[in-house]
């Protein structure tokens, strides 16, 4: 038997196991099914001494901001059998999230809970292989034997870079390798979230990544896992202060810590900065702009900006920086509590360092030293022949 097929097994077991609540006299057994992205059903059967005269169905997950509670009307009854089915078109429930939820009894006068239990609401319309190490757990379809070990490589060889920046560990983390991006976007889009080609869930510690083709997923998971792993990285060395982070460090970072880099942004960079295009640092603290040449020259700019800082103030001052941000710093004081500038003077001190090289500048930096020798090889032989015209 597979181990997709065991775990789903136990998972039922562990959903259909009777629950013991107090009394003697008192038994319940709740449950709780789904189809993905469409139904999820609670069930109850009860059986007390006395009546019981209500019943409360309650149910939350880590995404959301509050429990959510059903009242049941009935009856007084000592026999109880009942059902709820939440619409998750309605309620939207982010993928691979764990739901917890637990009944409330009144019979009598006396309160009757039914113990909490979880129900893990996995996007079953695959089957996940899986691969794992220490707390990193990798699934993916079984399309590729080698795509989970190579995923797990790649966690390797960005863990000390990010760990020498982010002062927190990088497991656990669940990683979810869809087949293509139409599967990625279904999966979003049936929990009511925009796609955007790949997905950090760091309240889960889930990351969501595509690998399409077998020959280029290496450099694409390269690109992929430590962009979203940075961004859940972030999230638990912030806290609560997450959402303040300035969209332009916390995507820069990002950007910054990939395998593999987007050729293209180089070049994108620096036509911006001879054309004076570049895009203000101060409408890059909250959001990214709409238009996608807009939005790749952000992503090219705050990795440039995060990079120049560790090239220049050394990967303390990242760290400074994030342990500001999870104190309440804003966009603009983060910068000016380390580094001892305003974003305006960070910027043009940017441009200054970053200005392109003419082609000149570039033939002369890489064939100077050649070049000095070869003029002072000449001048040498100018000095020796000198004394010989002389006495000509």
């Amino acid at each position: 038997m597979k181990p997709f097929v065991l775990i789903v097994l136990f998972l039922c077991l562990v959903v259909a196991t009777p629950v013991e609540a107090q009394g003697d006299e008192f038994q319940a057994e709740s449950g709780a099914t789904y189809t993905f992205g469409q139904i999820m059903r609670f069930t109850l059967r009860a059986k007390n001494g006395d009546d019981i005269q209500s019943a409360t169905l309650f149910f939350n997950t880590p995404e959301m901001d509050s429990t959510l509670t059903v009242d049941f009307e009935f009856d007084p009854a000592r026999e109880l059998d009942l059902e709820h089915e939440v619409v998750l078109t309605q309620v939207q429930l982010a993928p691979f999230t764990m739901v917890r939820y637990w009944w409330r009894l009144d019979a009598g006068g006396e309160t009757l809970m039914v113990d909490e239990q979880t129900l893990s609401y996995v996007d079953d319309r695959f089957r996940w292989r899986q691969i794992a190490r220490d707390d990193v757990v990798v699934h993916w379809t079984d399309t590729d034997s080698t795509l989970g070990q190579v995923a797990l490589d790649i966690i390797e060889s960005v863990r000390p870079e990010m760990q020498a920046v982010l002062p927190v560990a990088v497991e656990p983390v669940n990683i979810y390798i869809y087949p293509s991006m139409a599967d990625l976007r279904s999966a979003l889009r049936l929990t009511g979230r925009d796609w955007i080609g790949a997905e950090a869930m760091p309240e889960l510690d889930v990351l969501l990544v595509t690998a399409v083709n077998p020959r280029t997923a290496a450099f694409d998971l390269g690109q992929s896992i430590p962009h979203e792993l940075s961004h859940l990285m972030l999230y638990r060395a912030t806290g609560a202060q997450y959402d303040a982070v300035p969209r332009w460090f916390d995507e820069g970072l990002a950007t910054h810590f990939e395998s593999t880099q987007d050729a293209g942004y180089r070049e994108l960079l620096e036509q911006a900065i001879v054309a004076q295009e570049t895009v203000p640092i101060e409408q890059l603290c909250e959001t990214f702009p709409a238009a996608e040449n807009k939005v790749r020259l952000a992503y090219a700019q705050s990795a440039s900006w995060v990079s120049y800082i560790q090239q220049n103030y050394g990967n303390e001052a990242l760290s400074a920086l994030i342990k500001a941000y999870a104190d309440g710093a804003s966009c603009e004081s983060g910068l000016q509590r380390i580094l001892a500038l305003s974003n305006d003077e960070f910027q043009q001190e940017w441009l200054a360092r970053e200005q392109p090289v003419t082609p000149l500048a570039r033939f002369l930096r890489a064939n100077g030293l050649w070049m000095a020798l070869a003029g002072g090889g000449f001048l040498v032989m100018g000095l020796l022949l000198l004394p010989l015209r002389r006495e000509r």
